[in-house]
């Protein structure tokens, strides 16, 4: 894997597969920020472990047709709604199992949308049963 560090809003590579020690060259790749969509924010940073809460998130080159999946924790937060600069989901319960919060959202034909390092966590709130 390899880190892109510059500010070019363009950046062409060509990846390797490494099979039993023996290099091949692929396809060349070009990362396109105009195309990449990016999350820029979130309505809501935690949420109850009983699952149930409505998360917006929010961002640029989203797209409002494709297959989107989005995972908490690994827990899947069931897609409600979209448009060219929003995903709204619902969350699942999490029972409880120490880990690092992970964030991820996937659309078909797209790829991942870049999450920035910006989390959801699932808490006990003290209201909660």
């Amino acid at each position: 894997m390899k880190s892109i560090n510059d500010n070019q809003t363009t950046y062409a590579c060509t990846p390797k597969l490494i099979l039993d020690g023996t290099p091949t060259d692929l396809n060349p790749v070009t990362y396109d920020a105009t195309k990449t969509p990016v999350l820029t924010g979130m309505s809501k940073r935690f949420g109850s472990v009983l699952g149930g809460e409505t998360v917006v998130f929010e961002g640029t080159n989203i797209s409002d047709t494709a297959t989107t999946v989005v995972l908490i924790d690994d827990r899947p937060c069931t897609v409600t709604a979209q448009t060219t600069t929003s995903v709204t989901c619902t969350t699942s319960d999490k029972p409880y199992r120490p880990d690092v919060p992970r964030l991820s959202i996937h659309q078909d034909g797209f790829g991942n949308v870049a999450t920035q390092g910006k989390t959801f966590l699932y808490v006990s709130k003290w209201s909660d049963s």
